[in-house]
């Protein structure tokens, strides 16, 4: 196994499966906008930034692989770009306010535990980040 090649791929990969995620409220909850806005904008950033920045961290993880950059510029960078992301998560995830998140109807039960596996996955965009780094430098 290679890790200079498998990492950002797992990287890139972490990445999606972070910004689908943290997007899928969006497109599973109905009818709940006011509540969504509110869940989705809690903290002082909100995670939104993170959302971009992982779609981001995507093209970035996977420009290294293919050639189209410098393969320590890039694992730099996402390192940078990983801990954001796993930073506004964290902000994100421990600002919702309880009368929000508790608020939605008991179909949406699930989204007691939605900010917490975002945690996780952002947290596997920065692992995979700083494991490319250190296999690269």
């Amino acid at each position: 196994m290679e890790p200079d090649r498998t990492l950002p791929y797992l990287g890139a990969g972490a990445a999606l499966v972070f910004a689908v995620l943290a997007a899928a409220p969006y497109l599973l909850v109905q009818g709940q906008s006011q509540l969504l806005a509110g869940y989705y904008g809690a903290g002082p950033f909100g995670v939104a930034g993170a959302i971009f920045l992982a779609v981001l961290g995507v093209v970035i993880f996977l420009s290294g692989v293919r050639g189209q950059a410098d393969p320590t510029l890039v694992a730099g960078i996402m390192l940078a770009v990983g801990l954001a992301i796993f930073g506004l998560t964290a902000v994100w995830a421990l600002a919702i306010p309880s009368t929000i998140l508790y608020s939605f109807p008991a179909d949406y039960g699930w989204l007691e535990y939605h900010p917490w596996a975002s945690l996780v996955a952002s947290g596997l965009i920065a692992g995979s980040a700083a494991g490319y780094a250190l296999v690269v430098s």
